[in-house]
């Protein structure tokens, strides 16, 4: 009994009743439709690994109306069954998608063995892409050879592959994005990773920014826009803090998850949509539901498998691993190294912001990094994690000039590492103008 769901698309009962009969004597789980919009419908809901696929449906009854489902189609295998085996027709089902194109009537034993190969195939293609995942690195971005973070590892490689929700559940900066990005390249889905933080767009906009809106739908809708979930068809939507999303979206959401498919803003017709949804959060979901300020029901349809990303502090042992990842990383023009005093003093710290607090804390070092050497000291650490200058590193500076150049030094460098490198924003943070910050950078060799 090999299980794998087979959807029928076709409008003859007779056929669909016979075809449907004997897969499930073979072992399959068959599910029947017989129009494109249910079609949709089943398919969202179903997930099937295999679509016999009709192209002549009512209400058309033209093999538009079967060829249109083909792109919907694209995360199973499709095997076109009809009447009109022209050999153009044929062509534009594979050229849209389709993996076979068969004629009917068709033999048992020949159904059997088109069926058998299409799995197959698509048992391989998943194989490959799990295969071509790790070789090219699918856990990029996820540092660390502990325990803590091999379980996480090993729960990516596994779940990967699959097609089930995915919930990601862990503090503030301890890489959740890392882990769900990590999932969509073990998977075998070939289309985009697309990710929406979900407390960050206004109640009134998240349905728009979703599920995409119409032309004239609403004021300053002057053309057809498609929505995240349209821009992610066949690849993965990732809903970063799900916990900050408004009550009224969850609403709308939870629709979506139920049927798959959702109807832009001014639009009438419901879409199928084609996306593994994969959401994060550092929020304690649970006591939001006992307070009322997240749904239950949305809760267990996003959770399917959950991922808890441990925090820094549970993971010391990675922790030099990190630092040492992270200052090569910020030092790309330049060799940098960590005194051993500096490393101790790293490993000696609480990193309540976790692996986000501690790279932010490198790449500030390394931006104040004095240019005549080539070691990141502690006392550099302690000056960009904010604790002050120390008094030693006070007294190192014998003149004045020399002062003012490590405090210009310092100030550029903390304001680089606070807006991540961007010029003007960092001109306007020191009060100077973006001319005088670039003279100023290229005199202290910062540039």
């Amino acid at each position: 009994m090999s299980g794998e769901t087979i959807l029928i698309v076709d409008d003859e009962p007779a056929f669909a009743r016979v075809a449907g009969a004997f897969l499930t004597r073979e072992g399959y789980h068959v599910v029947t439709t017989k129009d494109a919009a249910s079609a949709r419908e089943v398919f969202a809901q179903a997930r099937p690994d295999l679509v016999l696929l009709d192209l002549v449906m009512p209400p058309e009854r033209t093999p538009e109306a079967g060829l249109s489902l083909l792109p919907e189609f694209s995360s199973a295998v499709t095997v076109v069954l009809t009447a009109h085996s022209e050999h153009e027709l044929a062509l534009r089902a594979v050229s849209l998608g389709a993996w076979d194109f068969l004629a009917k009537p068709v033999e048992p034993e020949l159904l059997r063995f088109c069926v058998e190969r299409a799995l197959a195939k698509a048992a391989l293609e998943r194989e490959i892409a799990r295969l071509r995942a790790e070789k090219a690195g699918a856990y990029d971005g996820l540092i660390g050879n502990g325990p803590a973070m091999a379980h996480v590892k090993d729960m990516i490689r596994r779940i990967g592959p699959a097609e089930l929700p995915v919930m990601i559940l862990g503090p503030t900066g301890s890489g959740k994005e890392l882990v769900a990005h990590a999932l969509h390249r073990a998977s075998a889905r070939r289309g985009p990773f697309v990710s929406i933080h979900c407390g960050a767009i206004p109640a009134e906009l998240i349905e728009s920014e979703l599920f995409g809106h119409l032309k004239g739908a609403f004021t300053g809708a002057h053309a057809d826009r498609p929505g995240l979930v349209a821009t992610a068809r066949g690849g993965t939507l990732f809903l970063d803090e799900i916990g900050e999303t408004p009550l009224p979206c969850q609403v709308k959401l939870l629709r979506f998850l139920q049927g798959g498919t959702y109807t832009p803003v001014g639009g009438r017709e419901a879409r199928c949509a084609d996306v593994r949804i994969v959401s994060a959060t550092h929020r304690d979901l649970e006591a939001m539901i006992a307070s009322g300020a997240f749904r239950e029901d949305l809760y267990y349809r996003l959770r399917g498998v959950v991922i808890r990303t441990p925090a820094l502090d549970e993971r010391r042992e990675d922790l030099s691993l990190l630092a040492t990842h992270f200052l090569a990383q910020a030092a790309k023009k330049r060799k940098l190294r960590f005194s051993q005093e500096a490393l101790a003093w790293l490993v000696a710290q609480s990193w309540p912001g976790n692996v986000r607090e501690l790279k932010a804390t490198i790449d500030c070092a390394a931006a104040l990094a004095d240019p005549r050497s080539s070691t990141i000291s502690a006392e550099d650490l302690t000056f960009a994690r904010g604790g002050g200058v120390p008094l030693a590193a006070e007294a190192v500076a014998e003149t004045l000039p020399e002062a003012q150049e490590k405090l210009e030094r310092r100030m550029i460098g903390a304001a680089l590492a606070a807006t991540e490198h961007n010029h003007s924003a960092t001109a306007r943070r020191l009060g100077v103008s973006r001319v005088g910050l670039l003279k100023m950078m290229a005199r202290l060799g910062l540039r």
